[in-house]
């Protein structure tokens, strides 16, 4: 089964002659969600449909998410639906939240046999911990499929994909986990074995009031003048990576476009906004070791202040 990529968008189109109109009917996830008519210009009528669909995505920290979408296409001989109208064979397609780059082109998809969908700058290498299990992705016969990665394991098989595990020894820092979901649409682990810094920012709004009391002609001078409400502070965190091979620019890069990113503190998995907004990607040749700091903020208050 064909996937569709939700993060950039998908055409359908419909080119049958002799057709003034035509109309799709859209289900997500079993559900008729959208019917939507349109007239054909030079008996072409287009349809964008990714962005419909991916109002319908729900991450998941652990699992890949997809989502199954359904459509049917109607064309009429007269504009705006009249005439004659003729149903096409319903076709189904797969949504993965991930997205092509401008250079591709339109509508691309991902390989449905051995595609790698773990990013990895195409070196098939990745880092863990010593001691540490981990996961990497691969489309097999269309499905994206897990493959666990034992905590001694310095390889492992993914479909045909055999990715090489390098173990990296942090005596001095508790490494940070971080998960994303990668260009591909799956979830991916990337540890930060550095230094790691934590800080608080606060922002809060404020007005003066009248303390004066006229029944006594005095004021308090414990009482706050000036008087502070809507309080909230955010936790950000300073990131930093072990040495990597130049490749990996192109996985630090996915994780600055990716919209859902969690790190995990203790046994708690922290929904983060990336607050590093641009990267200068490093070389060998440039900067002989290659190493990048990232800074990433919860996506939710300190205080539970959710309504």
């Amino acid at each position: 089964m064909a996937n569709i990529l939700l993060r950039s968008p998908h055409f359908v189109t419909v080119t049958t002659a002799g057709h003034l109109s035509a109309q799709i009917a859209l289900t997500i996830d079993g559900t008729l969600r959208y019917t939507i008519l349109k007239n054909a210009t030079s008996n072409r009528t287009v349809f964008e449909i990714s962005t419909l669909v991916k109002d319908y995505f729900v991450p998941n920290y652990n699992v890949v998410d997809t989502v199954a979408i359904s459509y049917v296409i109607t064309t009429f001989t007269l504009v705006d639906g009249g005439g004659t109208g003729t149903a096409q064979s319903a076709v189904t397609r797969t949504g993965l939240y991930a997205y092509s780059e401008f250079w591709d082109g339109v509508n691309q998809e991902i390989d449905p046999d051995d595609a790698a969908l773990t990013n990895t700058g195409n070196t098939d290498k990745i880092y863990l911990p010593e001691n540490t299990a981990g996961f990497v992705y691969a489309m097999d016969s269309g499905t994206p499929t897990k493959y666990t990665v034992s905590t001694t394991a310095t390889s492992v098989n993914a479909s045909t994909i055999t990715y090489a595990i390098e173990r990296i020894c942090s005596a001095k820092y508790t490494p940070i986990q971080m998960r994303f979901i990668n260009k591909f649409g799956v979830p991916q682990d990337q540890y930060f074995f550095l230094k790691s810094v934590e800080s608080v920012n606060t922002k809060s709004e404020t007005f003066k009031r009248n303390i004066f009391n006229y029944s006594s002609s005095n004021y308090d001078t414990k009482s706050h003048q000036t008087l502070t409400f809507n309080k909230t502070g955010k936790k950000r965190f300073t990131l930093n990576t072990d040495y990597l091979v130049e490749a990996y620019n192109a996985v630090i890069e996915d994780i600055l476009l990716s919209e859902y990113v969690w790190i995990l503190l203790g046994s708690t998995p922290h929904p983060v906004t990336v607050t590093t907004s641009s990267l200068t990607k490093k070389t060998s040749l440039n900067d002989r070791l290659i190493q990048y700091t990232l800074e990433v903020e919860d996506a939710n208050d300190i205080i539970n202040n959710i309504v």
